[in-house]
């Protein structure tokens, strides 16, 4: 029986999009490389005040932007 590259049957997909550890991986390994490099985090909302705007511009400005040396400027 011969496989038909273009039909969609024949090829697996991947359903939460991350590739499945090897069965001789280290689980520390593996949850290591799939961590980011530099975990991102907002400022707290705990001491704006929610009467001087609405919920959405405060959580916007509290969104921390993170820098890249390779931006362009």
């Amino acid at each position: 029986m011969s496989v038909d590259p273009t039909d969609p049957e024949t090829f697996e997909t991947e359903t939460d999009g991350a590739a499945e550890p090897g069965v001789e991986a280290p689980e520390a390994d593996t949850a290591e490389q799939q961590a980011d490099l530099t975990p991102g985090h907002d400022d707290s909302l705990a001491d704006a005040d929610p009467a001087a705007a609405s919920e959405g511009d405060l959580a916007e400005q509290a969104r921390v932007v993170r820098l890249d040396e390779d931006d362009y400027r």
